[in-house]
């Protein structure tokens, strides 16, 4: 029968009902670890949790970068708790171990809908953040080519089109994540930027003019963030700072349809300046970078959404333009996965019981389930 909590109660057949959580009667605590710093998680460490702290997430993941519904459990359960899996945990070594001297690694999660691609990019994500790399991060791409504000016709680029409102949005983020950082670095422009007769911003100045003006003249935002990533991609190959190209349905660049019609035409992706302006991190043409990201069947147009391996989703263009690349398979919970994620909940009282056989909960969640991550949340939610 349902929780006051929405989680769930269990009954037996006999006896009057003691309502008591889970957590109470069995003395279950969430499996936690106590080491907050994602560069020293280890293997260890899996199917433990770790608290991030408040600011970290405000600034981190504050506009965007971790899935709503888990925004919405993270606020009821009062703390931003992300587990510690295997494919998260690869690619933080393998960051480690980059040769920076070399072209950019670029490292790939993949799996099936609801496994946890978008944490395991948060977790990395906060690797970066915290070892000191600036970080250029697209929480959802799909949505600049189906969800776009505004598209306008590119003035300074002919036969390709601008973002305006997405790019300011963009740039304010970067800003929210970058700021304490950039103001360390002291990165400054390599050559003049002319927006206008009456506006330009000199050689020399910092990059910090580059992104105020495109917040505050959206206008000329999308150039803003192409002279950006321009001058950024120079700054890391000069070894004047890291950066990493962070992309959470990175295959939607190489989509070939988006929502923008002119004269009833649809506009390919590939004419929008707010793609070129981060597909050029692609290329094996800078150093002291690398490029994370996930391939989603939900970033795909409908069409083609048969298969979520990396080959059918990412098409020639795309296998063509990352290879070479890592990919990193991301799959539903394993057993102990599994009963890390039931403890969890049980600790944050989302799931309760009366008096009920507790193993037998744990067998029926996980054939409900089918282990599935996003389908554990979403029926524990319901209930």
């Amino acid at each position: 029968m349902p929780g006051p909590l929405g989680g769930i109660q269990l009954t037996e057949n006999h006896g009057s009902p003691c309502y008591s959580t889970l957590a109470e009667v069995e003395g279950i605590s969430a499996p936690r670890t106590v080491v907050q710093k994602p560069s020293l998680h280890t293997k260890d460490h899996i199917g433990l949790w770790y608290t991030i702290e408040p600011e970290v997430v405000k600034r981190l993941f504050g506009v965007g970068g971790l899935p709503k519904q888990y925004v919405k459990l993270c606020d009821t359960f009062g703390e931003t708790s992300i587990m510690v899996r295997e494919p998260a945990l690869a690619v933080i070594d393998l960051v480690k171990r980059s040769n920076l001297s070399m072209p950019p690694n670029k490292f790939l999660f993949y799996g099936r809908d609801g496994v946890g691609k978008t944490l395991s990019i948060a977790h990395v994500t906060h690797f970066l953040a915290e070892d000191g790399w600036v970080l250029l991060h697209i929480p959802w791409l799909p949505n600049w080519r189906r969800r776009f504000k505004e598209v306008n016709a590119s003035t300074s680029n002919p036969g390709f089109f601008d973002h305006p409102v997405d790019a300011s949005t963009w740039l304010q983020r970067f800003r929210h994540q970058n700021d304490d950082l950039l103001k360390k670095l002291q990165l400054t422009t390599s050559e003049q930027y002319t927006w206008s007769r009456r506006e330009s911003t000199e050689a020399g100045s910092p990059l910090s003019m580059l992104i105020e003006h495109g917040i505050n003249r959206s206008r000329y935002a999308t150039d803003a963030v192409m002279a950006l990533t321009t001058e950024l991609k120079k700054c890391a190959t000069e070894g004047r700072c890291k950066v990493a190209l962070v992309v959470d349905g990175i295959n939607s660049f190489f989509c070939p349809v988006s929502r923008h019609k002119v004269d009833s035409v649809i506009v390919e992706p590939q004419r929008f300046m707010i793609h070129k302006a981060f597909m050029h991190f692609f290329n094996n043409d800078w150093k002291n970078g690398c490029i994370l990201g996930s391939i989603d069947l939900r970033a795909n147009s409908g069409e083609r959404r048969d298969s979520y391996l990396p080959r059918y989703l990412l098409q020639k263009a795309g296998w063509e333009a990352l290879d070479p690349f890592v990919p990193i398979p991301v799959e539903d919970y394993d057993e102990r996965e599994m009963a890390s994620i039931i403890d969890y909940y049980i600790d944050r009282d989302w799931l309760q019981n009366i008096n009920g056989p507790l193993k037998l909960a744990r067998s029926e969640l996980a054939a409900l389930t089918g282990h599935n991550p996003y389908t554990i949340m979403r029926i524990c939610s319901s209930l």
